[in-house]
């Protein structure tokens, strides 16, 4: 079944949040398998000394690598997959959590009254990402809908928004 959509709408972008998302599950997961790894070491140590020291160790090893490697993913295959469209006619922003949320947030150009585009930090200038945030003039939006968070380059993405807003 192909989804409706308003009349006269086409896409005019499609893009992922920024890969900076996946910098800290990867730090985790390097050190907690890291960690399950060096029970597994000292529990290979300890099996002559103490075969309970032994058993417990390459347990809890066990049990984090497991913890750890489902973790992990479930963070990949939660932020796999077109995250923001932008239409000639609105702004659809998605946030997916692998069997546990499944958020849309959908903003029609006529509401928005400003865009912003907000890069801070060194990390941010350098890597070229940010936030984008519509000014909406009040009406029922909350500042958790209103911001998109890790937009890469959200100036040139800005820039678009305030091109199709000053053609309607």
């Amino acid at each position: 079944m192909v989804p409706r959509t308003p009349e006269g709408e086409r896409l005019i972008d499609a893009f992922s949040t920024h890969w900076i998302k996946y910098v800290v599950p990867v730090l985790l997961f390097v050190l907690l398998m890291g960690t399950s790894l060096l029970f597994f070491y000292f529990a290979g140590l300890s099996v002559r000394n103490s075969e309970f020291v032994s058993h417990v160790c390459f347990f809890i090893g066990l049990v984090l690598m497991l913890i750890t490697h489902h973790w992990f993913f479930h963070q990949v295959m939660s932020e796999g997959m077109v995250d923001i469209l932008i239409t000639n006619k609105r702004i659809i922003s998605m946030r997916d959590c692998l069997l546990f949320c499944e958020d849309m947030h959908e903003v029609n150009l006529d509401r928005i009254r400003a865009v912003e585009a907000q890069e801070h930090g060194f990390l941010q200038n350098v890597l070229r990402y940010g936030n984008l945030w519509f000014d909406t003039g009040g009406s029922e939006m909350n500042t958790a809908t209103a911001t998109i968070e890790r937009v890469p380059h959200p100036h040139r993405r800005a820039k678009i928004i305030m091109n199709l807003m000053q053609m309607k």
